[in-house]
C-alpha cells in the first residue's frame, strides 16, 4: 500500500475535521464548517505554490497572491473562539461550569479547528517564507523570519477587516476598488493594536512549533 504523502494526510484530516462539524455542530454554531473550509484553502494553495517554485512561473506567483489573499481566513478561525460564549457556560445559581455533553462537545470541535488551523497554517507559512528566502534572497541567512513577520502582520490586517467590517476575501476580486476605499478607512491606534496583537499571536505560535521541532519529541 502506497504511503500517504503529508498533502494528502492533511487534505484527509481536513475532510474528516469539516465533515465531523457539519454532522456534530448545531446553530448556532454551524457556521463553523464554511470558517474552517476558507480557513483550509490557503494551506491547499500553500501546497501548489511549493509544487510551482520557480520564480519565472506565472502560476507560482499568481497562487502566492492567491494564498496571500486568503490566508488571514486561518488564523481568523482563533477569534471564533469568542463565540463560545453562546454556550452560556456557567450555572445561574453556582456559577460553575455546566457538565452538559453537547456543551463540551462544541467546546472541544470549536478549539480543535481552531488550534488546527493555526498551526497547520503555520506550519504552510514557514514553508512558503523559506522558499521566498530561497528564491529571492539566498545569500541573506533568516531572511525568511522577515517574510513571517510581513505575512503575520498582513493577516492581522486581514483579520481585523473580517472580524470588524465582515468583508471576505472574496471581496478583493468582486469589488476591488470598494474593498480598497474600505482598507485606507480602517487605520486607527485601536486597530493597529488589534493588529500587533494578532501578529505577536501567531508569531509565538511560530516560536512554540520552532521549540517544538528541536526537541527530542519531533
Amino acid at each position: 500500500m502506497p504511503k500517504l504523502s503529508y498533502q494528502w494526510k492533511l487534505r484527509l484530516y481536513f475532510l474528516i475535521l469539516l465533515t465531523t462539524l457539519q454532522l456534530l455542530l448545531k446553530s448556532p454554531f454551524n457556521f463553523m464548517v464554511l470558517n474552517v473550509f476558507l480557513a483550509y484553502l490557503p494551506i491547499e494553495f500553500s501546497f501548489w505554490v511549493q509544487h510551482f517554485a520557480d520564480r519565472r512561473s506565472l502560476a507560482f506567483w499568481a497562487l502566492l497572491v492567491l494564498w496571500l489573499v486568503f490566508y488571514p481566513n486561518t488564523p481568523y478561525v482563533m477569534t471564533d473562539l469568542f463565540h463560545l460564549s453562546w454556550l452560556h457556560p456557567h450555572t445561574s445559581t453556582t456559577g460553575i461550569l455546566r457538565s452538559n455533553p453537547k456543551m463540551w462537545l462544541a467546546f472541544a470541535l470549536m478549539v480543535l479547528s481552531a488550534f488546527s488551523c493555526a498551526i497547520f497554517g503555520t506550519v504552510e507559512i514557514t514553508r512558503i517564507s523559506r522558499l521566498l528566502e530561497k528564491m529571492l534572497t539566498p545569500k541573506i541567512t533568516g531572511f525568511h523570519l522577515i517574510w513571517i513577520a510581513l505575512f503575520s502582520f498582513l493577516a492581522g490586517v486581514g483579520i481585523y477587516i473580517g472580524r470588524f467590517l465582515r468583508l471576505h476575501s472574496i471581496y478583493l476580486f468582486i469589488t476591488p476598488s470598494w474593498f480598497f476605499k474600505q482598507l485606507l478607512s480602517i487605520w486607527s491606534w485601536p486597530m493597529l493594536e488589534f493588529v500587533l496583537i494578532m501578529t505577536l499571536l501567531q508569531l509565538l505560535i511560530y516560536w512554540c512549533l520552532q521549540m517544538i521541532s528541536r526537541t527530542d519529541f519531533m
